[in-house]
Parts: C-alpha cells; structure tokens; sequence
C-alpha cells in the first residue's frame, strides 16, 4: 500500500501505546472453514461493527462467490417484507450477529425471520438475549469474540460469513495478523494518524473519502465507524463522509472548491483489469469537448478512471490545498487484509495523539436506552 502525503506534516508525536487487545485475540480459522450451510441467500443482521467489516470484505470479493447477501441494519417493516417477498425460506441463512446480544433492532428483525420459517444462526456472547433466545430454540452458534465490533474485521465475527461464502479465510486472517504486527512495530499508520491531525490543527474538521475502487467502497461505512467511534470524543476527531469517484465530482467538488475551505479529500484508489475502449468508425469523427470522439480509440477504461482523479488532485494543487493519497495496488488477500489491518490502527493511534479512549464509546448508548423506552410509550 502506498500512501503520499501533500501538504501535510507526519511529525512523531508523543503518546502511550498500550497494546491493544484484538491484536492478540487468534481467530479459529481451521474451525471456521469448516461451516457447511446448504443456502443461496446469505442474511446478516445487525449493526455497526457486526457488519461493517464484513460488508468490506464482501464488496471486495464478490466475485468470488455466488451468494446473494444483504446486510440488515433496520427494523423497517416495508424492508423486512420486501426481503421476505424476494427470497425463498429454504434457500436462505440468517445470521444475526450481536456480542452483547441484546441489539434491540437486532431481535426484533431476527424475530421477524424467525417466525417467517427461516434458518438462523446467530453469532454472539454467551450473555445477552440472543444467546437466550438461540438456547430456546436449539439453535446453532457461532460465538462472538471479547473484541468491540468495530476492530473485528480479523476475528469470527467477520470472517464467519465469509467462511459461509466459500472466501479463503485462513489467507485473509494470516495476511491481516503479519500487517497488524507491521503496524504495531512501524509507523506508517503512525504518519497518517499525525497527517489528520495536522490537517486538524490547519483547519480541516472535514474528511471526504473519495473512493476510486467500487471494490474498496465497502470500506467507506467501516472508516467511518472507526474514526467516528474511536477518535470524535471530548471535543475532538475529524467528520469522515464519503462517495465514489467519480460520481462526488458532480456536486461534492462544489462543496470542495467552492464551499468552506475546510474539507481534507483522501483519494482511496486500487488498480484495475485491463479494457480498452471501442470507438466504431462512424462514430470517431464525433465531437466531444473539442476532440474528436475516435481520440479515445484503444485507451484504457483504467486511465480514464485515474485521469479522474488526477483531475481533482490537480486543482487541489493549484489552490495549494491538502490532501492524502492512498493506493492498496490489486485487490487480492493480502491487499485487502493490510488494509483493514491499517483501519484498525489508524483510529487507535489517533485517538491516543488526541488523549481519548478509542476503544470506548461512551457517548452512544444514550441514544439507545431513549429509542428502547420510547417502543412503550404507545404509537
């Protein structure tokens, strides 16, 4: 993976390093693996850091199994009825996944499942409802690790569904502990987190993640759990939002350029199979901005889609603005694995530069307890 830094400083900076507990945690792999569900349709359940990760790794790997998968994250009755009406019972796994086991929304959709005849799975503690309820009914578990959902993407919790898909867990697992290890010994991760927060101090509260790699994208909402969670306490950390690229450009470089100076891009991109682009004849005398529509002829959809890019780094450029590039190369197992190895550190060593707990959230379970008291109070 290579990241540059443009405009930013990467200075050490001074901070403790206890050593963070999911880099010791060694998920069973050989146990995982061996999970054999007769199923077409895979059904996850949950919220936050029980389907972040996994989301990541699906959006990476899709073509390297044939499932149909969706991720619930609501209780929407129009949504849960839309599923139901599109997917056969006999055909379809349902995983809730939960390490409290007590995720309200996270019953309520299982509930749901339950009484439609589906299979269920869940994956949690051995505390909580779920467990409970999973007890009742003879269920099958998988248990969740001692791990906060949001650093799980190594764990069971992620790999678990992956195993299910037929993806090479054992891979991603042994790729992704080697990059842990790098990132706990070396300070790539360390330089980044010091960028962001020298981005901070310059100004930029904002982070946009422009996403070249619809591959990569479904590491979009992981990033975004993980800076917001672990870093935005006390007053401090970044907002992180983000979108495809290029689609953004057609009304996010608005904001960009012409809104508030206060947004730092990071530019997420990996390289892509060769196609080259068609031109039929009667068409290459055509105009497209000046140029003849036959320029095109044999260049690459690849180039077009870094000339993309390349285009907004440049005005960046030129209105001296900073911003972050990162580039993962293929998207293969080790690619894939070091970088969700980098997203856990990353929110680690900033939340430790800016003197907050990363690994607690102490500020979303009020939310919570309002939305669980208010399913009483009548209609």
């Amino acid at each position: 993976m290579k990241i540059k830094y443009n405009g930013l400083k990467t200075e050490k900076r001074d901070f403790k390093r206890p050593k963070p507990y999911f880099l010791m945690h060694n998920t069973r792999t050989d146990m995982l693996k061996d999970l054999e569900k007769d199923f077409e349709n895979l059904v996850i359940i949950g919220n936050g850091g029980s389907v972040t990760s996994f989301r990541a790794l699906n959006y990476a790997f899709r073509d390297q199994h044939s499932k149909n998968v969706e991720i619930v994250t609501t209780m929407e009755p129009g949504y849960l009825k839309h599923l139901d009406h599109s997917l056969k019972t006999d055909e379809t796994l349902v995983m809730p996944i939960s390490k409290s086991g007590n995720t309200t929304g996270v019953i309520e959709s299982t509930l749901f499942f339950m009484e439609k005849g589906y299979e269920i799975m869940p994956l949690t503690s051995k505390e909580g409802l779920l467990h409970d309820i999973a007890e009742e009914k003879g269920l099958e578990m998988i248990k969740h690790p001692d791990i906060g959902g949001r650093y799980t993407g190594l764990s069971e919790t992620a790999l678990a569904p992956s195993a299910l898909l037929g993806l090479d867990i054992e891979q991603l697992f042994e790729k992704g502990r080697e990059a842990q290890k790098t990132y706990w010994n070396e300070d790539q991760a360390i330089k980044m987190a010091s960028a962001l927060q020298n981005a901070e101090e310059q100004g930029y509260p904002e982070v946009m993640t422009a996403f070249y790699s619809t591959r990569l994208f479904g590491f979009y909402p992981l990033m975004v759990q993980l800076m917001h969670e672990s870093v935005c306490k006390k007053g401090e950390g970044q907002t992180f939002y983000g979108d495809l690229g290029p689609e953004f450009q057609h009304h996010t470089n608005q904001r960009i350029f012409g809104g508030k100076e206060n947004v730092l891009p990071i530019f997420i991109e990996s390289s892509h199979e060769h196609s080259e682009i068609i031109i039929p004849e009667d068409l290459e005398d055509f105009n497209l901005r000046g140029r003849k529509l036959g320029d095109l002829n044999g260049k690459s959809l690849e180039n077009s889609l870094r000339a993309e890019a390349k285009g907004v780094k440049q005005a960046l450029d030129q209105e001296n603005r900073p911003y972050i590039e990162i580039d993962i190369g293929s998207v293969n197992y080790g690619n894939v694995a070091d970088f969700m190895a980098f997203l856990q550190f990353l929110p680690v060593y900033s939340g430790w530069m800016r003197g907050v707990n990363p690994f607690n959230q102490p500020n979303v379970e009020k939310s919570k307890e309002f939305g669980f008291e208010e399913r009483f109070n009548g209609e």
